[in-house]
């Protein structure tokens, strides 16, 4: 017979192992690579994953802590969506037919005879693309006009594909010129005269005919396309008469700090959420294919969301806060706060304006990560006092004495002052499109 003292033990010495094992695991928690992240960038999230994470006493794997990150120009350096529509002119890969162009081109806008202010001279924005809209009796183009010749052009460039024209070929023609700079310019129009959730309904008009599944294989190949593309690059796109011209951003990078932060914060035991103003498909054909190495779930995913589950075409979904600008804010609420008891994101990250609500509107929010694109407006005054502080060797916070969680918006739609809690630090991480990837800047840190 085994003897009892000895049974216990053995007993005690197999639970001290596990114990000691635990504790040399969480001590062993991943780290996140030094990479290229500012000093003041990477000294925060290090805190932030060390704090929160598994290796912190405070864990609760109940209500794991979270991140939400933007998507165009966040999570990857460039658009996802507008490289998606340059890759679709040079390849002219329509699903319509010359008879229904018309109809795609203008559909969802709201008026096609009015003056499409967007893309007056006066109304540039001082961050967005070149453009030039002119027109010899001055007045402002309307989005008839522009369809209306962009209906014409396509006709006969299906005509010469059809008929097997080389497709370098038919770039090199004058239809093919006048038709990529009109609708480029269309885009920045439509974007830019109305609502943003009128561009939102007419981009995925472009798509009319495929099935989502189609569009996201198409998506991948346009990704592959760009992700070896070299340096990011512009064009100038000018119509043959002079009359249009349209800065366009070529390229695509996925910064390998971001892989490595996506991983790391999900082997630490936080969930990470995409919050994107793109197509929610399109973006799920990326951010979940496991050879992009940032491993989202689709159900992780939040994007523009169209109401058909089968093809890329028709109304919003209901009942759903399409994502852009405080909708983001409202997504984070109700669709991913619920998820993890009610709590606030511990890490949001963004670029833009669109993302500026998100990152000022939760008082609980330990960390808010903004890309450089050096861009103007609220969320450039963010930066440049997540700048100051760093500098200062203090943490940042926004000081407008507006409350806590005050999106409070002009007639733009974009939020007026800084608002947020004095809890929230802020922190910038600079780019370089010439790579393309993050760069660690001396000035800052």
């Amino acid at each position: 017979l085994l003897n009892l003292p000895d049974m216990r033990n053995t007993h005690l010495f197999f639970l001290a192992t596990l114990l000691a094992a635990a504790i040399y695991s969480c001590s062993q928690a991943p780290q996140l690579p030094r990479d290229n992240w500012n000093d003041s960038v990477y000294a925060a999230l290090d805190e932030l994953i060390r704090s929160e994470g598994i290796s912190s006493p405070d864990y609760d794997p109940q209500c794991r802590p979270y991140a939400v990150f933007d998507y165009d120009n966040t999570t990857i350096i460039n658009d996802i969506s507008l490289t998606l529509m340059i890759y679709q002119i040079e390849n002219l890969n329509y699903a319509f037919s010359p008879d229904e162009a018309f109809g795609r081109f203008t559909a969802n806008i709201p008026d096609l005879d009015c003056e499409l202010k967007g893309i007056l001279p006066e109304n540039w924005a001082p961050d967005g693309p070149k453009l030039k809209a002119d027109r010899e009796d001055g007045r402002g183009w309307t989005a008839r006009e522009l369809a209306q010749g962009l209906s014409d052009d396509f006709a006969v460039l299906m005509s010469m594909k059809a008929d097997g024209m080389a497709l370098d070929e038919i770039r090199s023609s004058d239809c093919y010129l006048d038709f990529r700079a009109r609708l480029l310019v269309l885009n920045e129009g439509v974007e830019h005269s109305f609502d943003y959730g009128i561009w939102c309904l007419w981009q995925p008009s472009l798509f009319f005919g495929m099935s989502w599944e189609e569009l996201q294989s198409f998506t991948r190949e346009s990704v592959d396309h760009w992700l070896s593309f070299g340096p990011i690059r512009s064009e100038i796109w000018d119509s043959p008469d002079g009359s249009l011209s349209v800065e366009v951003r070529k390229g695509m990078a996925l910064p390998q700090e971001n892989i490595h932060l996506y991983k790391c914060l999900q082997d630490n035991g936080f969930d990470v959420y995409i919050c994107s103003a793109s197509l929610e498909k399109i973006v799920e054909a990326m951010a979940c294919d496991p050879k992009y190495g940032l491993n989202i779930p689709p159900e992780n995913v939040f994007g523009i969301r169209l109401a058909d589950e089968q093809i890329c075409y028709g109304e919003l979904a209901p009942d759903y806060d399409q994502t852009y600008q405080s909708g983001k804010t409202a997504c984070i609420r109700k669709l991913i706060a619920p998820s993890h008891c009610g709590r606030q994101p511990s890490l949001i990250a963004g670029d833009s304006n669109g993302d500026y609500p998100m990152l000022s509107d939760f008082d609980s929010l330990r960390l808010g990560l903004i890309i450089d694109c050096k861009r103007s407006g609220p969320i450039a005054r963010l930066a440049a006092e997540a700048r100051a502080a760093a500098s200062a060797g203090i943490s940042s916070a926004t000081d407008s004495g507006a409350p806590a969680g005050d999106s409070s918006a002009t007639d733009s739609g974009t939020p007026a002052g800084v608002s947020g809690s004095s809890a929230v630090r802020y922190v910038v991480q600079d780019r370089d499109l010439s790579i393309p990837g993050f760069v660690r800047s001396a000035s800052v840190d």
